[in-house]
């Protein structure tokens, strides 16, 4: 015998999901303050210390892309307090500023081959397409093309998986 009905379950995961994500703002938020106090902190030793500025702009460069990335993802948590759910562009968003930051600082360390380059392009490319599709082919959308094509295969919203 359950313990719990599917309800109470479902209720329960659901309260559960949200304190986890509202614990996880706070979180975010103190990370952009650390991340943008470091770069503060990276610049400033270019004063104080004997580095010359080729050495501290590849950190510099990396600890602002990464800030990026931590503002994409605190994008992603907003957006599921607004609608919640993730939604899948955003997610591609953050992937795809992840693998920019990634080749961007590869490149400019030089570190990278043409090959290598040419496969992160076509990983990109696919990504793009695919967040492309994601926004074409949205389930949300009443005048979409998903919408589209549910009215010409003749099935209902919901017969539609």
């Amino acid at each position: 015998m359950a313990i719990f009905s599917k309800n109470a379950s479902l209720f329960f995961f659901q309260k559960v999901n949200d304190l986890i994500f509202k614990l996880m703002v706070p979180l975010v938020v103190i990370a952009l303050i650390l991340g943008f106090a470091n770069i503060f902190i990276d610049i400033s030793s270019l004063f104080t210390r004997d580095i010359t500025v080729a050495q501290a702009f590849p950190v510099v460069v990396t600890n602002i892309l990464s800030m990026f990335i931590v503002i994409e993802l605190f994008k992603s948590i907003v957006e599921y307090f607004e609608i919640k759910r993730l939604k899948l562009t955003t997610i591609m968003d953050v992937a795809i500023v992840f693998m920019l930051r990634e080749i961007m600082i590869a490149v400019y360390a030089h570190k990278l081959s043409a090959t290598e380059i040419g496969l992160l392009a076509l990983t990109l490319l696919v990504i793009g397409i695919t967040r492309t599709l994601t926004i074409v082919f949205t389930p949300y959308s009443e005048n979409g093309a998903t919408e589209r094509l549910r009215r010409k295969f003749g099935l209902d919203k919901e017969e539609a998986p």
